[in-house]
């Protein structure tokens, strides 16, 4: 059964909505401010934040368990997903819900004088399905870094087990001082800023936002008249069990997912939107791996052009993976590539060509997304023009 692409929705740093998302990755120059003020760190780290109202949480209403930021922000993505796939109440009480979160509304936890039961990662899943009236099946999504690849692969599955016809499927995280303080007492930040593709690169640099696409099966499209913005190729997931951080060095379960998303394709993919995130052992391992499946799925198709919007969106954890498929629908909607940032010398050992002076034209019209995560956990899809 063919799955679609009907709505697209973003919160970043570049502001609301997938325009100002393009539009910010385009001119790829963005650059993190330092994070909140944090106790007991030895320097301040930087952040890709998200400024203005969307992250504002709503106010606690007695007798119900209050939101916080993430909440805040992957209901904005998904009213804007809502909204250009045209979804009506009734579509939406039979609709799935899928959300990818690594910490959740972990701002609850953690503001001064918090005390008492807080609300864990499927807090954000109902109240986005509150919100919306959503009431199909659901599902939160926890696998680190990966977590928005799985969210929207667990919301395919949906729609091709006939469990569901349109499933909404968003990721989010905001701020979290305890993540930040975790990630360099193990030394994976970058005090400058994220650099995926330079040889300089010193690690990741965190960011705030939300994604949301709205997926459904491409008969309901054309039953309701919504124009396709994409159609999913495949998808794979695996585990390789290797390290609770680390990935496994021969990078060879990531291969087998991205093999499994080629499975059947006809030609090498135009681009491929990485995880990459700046910390060098992993951006390698992710590179070499997807360059493989590519070349034994695909032969010598022609070069395929390495996309890592984590350089000016930060590492977003639990909607890195939504935002990697929202990236990969705008790419083909606008037929191409952005450039990557903060490139003083390019990584000789990348497989793939790195578009670095301009916005590159996508030569073949499938874009292959990448999610990786701690524990292992791998996932990745592959998109192409809608028919």
């Amino acid at each position: 059964m063919a799955v679609v692409v009907t709505g697209l929705g973003a919160v970043s740093c570049f502001g609301s909505g997938t325009d100002a998302l393009w539009e910010g990755l385009l001119r790829a120059d963005r650059r993190p401010e330092p994070a909140p003020e944090m106790c007991g760190l030895p320097t301040r780290p930087h952040l890709y934040g998200v400024s203005g109202d969307a992250g504002q949480a709503s106010p606690a209403v007695p007798g119900t368990t209050p939101t916080g930021r993430t909440s805040a922000l992957v209901t904005a993505a998904v009213a804007e997903a809502v909204a250009e796939a045209g979804l009506t109440g009734d579509d939406l009480f039979d609709a799935g819900l899928s959300v990818g979160t690594s910490l959740g509304d972990i701002d609850l936890a953690e503001r001064p004088g918090a005390a008492g039961p807080q609300p864990a990662t499927h807090h954000v899943a109902a109240s986005v399905a509150a919100r919306f009236g959503i009431g199909g099946p659901g599902q939160t999504l926890s696998t680190a870094c990966s977590a928005g690849a799985y969210a929207v692969g667990w919301a395919v599955e949906l729609i091709e087990t006939g469990q569901a016809d349109i499933v909404v499927a968003c990721g989010g995280d905001a701020f979290s001082r305890v993540a930040v303080g975790t990630l360099q007492r193990f030394g994976l930040l970058d005090g400058e800023c994220c650099r995926p593709f330079d040889t300089d690169r010193a690690g990741m640099v965190t960011g705030e936002g939300a994604a949301a696409l709205v997926l459904e099966s491409a008969d309901s499209a054309r039953r309701r008249g919504r124009p396709a913005i994409a159609e999913l190729a495949g998808q794979g997931w695996t585990c390789d069990a290797h390290h609770p951080m680390a990935p496994e060095p021969s990078g060879e379960q990531l291969r087998r997912s991205a093999a499994q998303a080629l499975a059947g394709a006809a030609e090498a993919p135009g681009a491929a939107v990485l995880h990459r995130a700046g910390v060098a052992g992993n951006d390698s391992v992710e590179a070499t791996a997807i360059s493989a499946a590519v070349a034994a799925a695909c032969g010598d198709g022609g070069e395929v052009l390495g996309y890592a919007p984590k350089a000016v969106t930060g590492h977003t954890a639990g909607a890195a993976g939504v935002f990697g498929c929202v990236i990969a629908a705008l790419i083909l909607r606008h037929g191409l590539v952005p450039p990557n940032a903060h490139v003083a010398t390019l990584d000789p050992d990348c497989p793939l060509t790195v578009p670095l002076a301009g916005p590159v034209a996508l030569a073949r019209p499938s874009v292959l997304v990448s999610g990786t995560g701690f524990g292992g956990n791998n996932a990745v899809l592959a998109w192409r023009a809608a028919a």
